[in-house]
């Protein structure tokens, strides 16, 4: 079993989960407000309240109808709490490569899973577009320990461990130390055989649910 370990002593920006169906519902409710608020702005002064309330209805839908998938609502995966970056902007593909993780571009980005994904060459976005799961996180992107312990922690994108060519990550220091003085295997094994029914109690970005 080959394995890379790396480590960050600084706190990187915080992760958190969403709270399932209802936050995709208001995840949702939010845009369309959003949107209703961003067309009555710009409605001509002298039209009437009920045709005003008519147009934004009917150009309202078709503008939230318009909208982009959403971003950040899943508990599938583990992403930046503010932004819906996954690994907190970083890109995947640079995990696997010498230099190690390099930040993704604006430029090269897709949205996978309900989370966004940024990548720092549009070859690194082309790999990963053909095989998503070969590089996007394990146990989707939870700390293993944890999880082999019955717990659910985020992992933090800095605190990770590469084996057998695939990417771990940890929620804190501790956490990555005890993983390189237990076992990994039976450890990574626990945590493989715990994900599924974790996994399924979690909102889904697929299905909403």
């Amino acid at each position: 079993m080959m394995a890379m370990f790396a480590a960050d002593t600084g706190r990187g920006p915080h992760l958190r989960l969403t709270a399932g169906k209802n936050s995709l519902e208001m995840h949702n409710r939010s845009l369309t407000l959003a949107a209703l608020a961003l067309l009555l702005a710009t409605l001509p002064a002298g039209e009437s309240r009920a045709a005003s309330a008519a147009r934004a209805g009917t150009e309202g839908a078709a503008l939230v109808a318009a909208l982009p998938s959403a971003i950040g609502v899943t508990e599938q995966l583990a992403f930046h709490a503010l932004s819906g970056f996954a690994l907190d902007g970083l890109d995947p593909v640079t995990y696997f490569l010498p230099e190690g993780p390099r930040p993704g571009r604006g430029a090269y980005e897709i949205v996978w899973r309900g989370a966004a994904w940024r990548f720092h060459s549009a070859s690194n976005r082309a790999a990963f577009a053909a095989g998503p799961e070969r590089f996007a996180p394990r146990l989707g992107g939870y700390d293993p320990v944890a999880l082999a312990q019955g717990r659910l922690a985020a992992g933090r994108p800095d605190l990770h461990v590469v084996v057998d060519g695939r990417l771990y990550l940890f929620h804190d220091a501790q956490s990555l130390e005890r993983f390189a003085e237990a076992a990994a295997g039976g450890v990574l094994a626990d945590a493989e055989r715990a994900w599924p029914r974790v996994a399924a109690g979690l909102v889904d970005p697929a299905s909403g649910s």
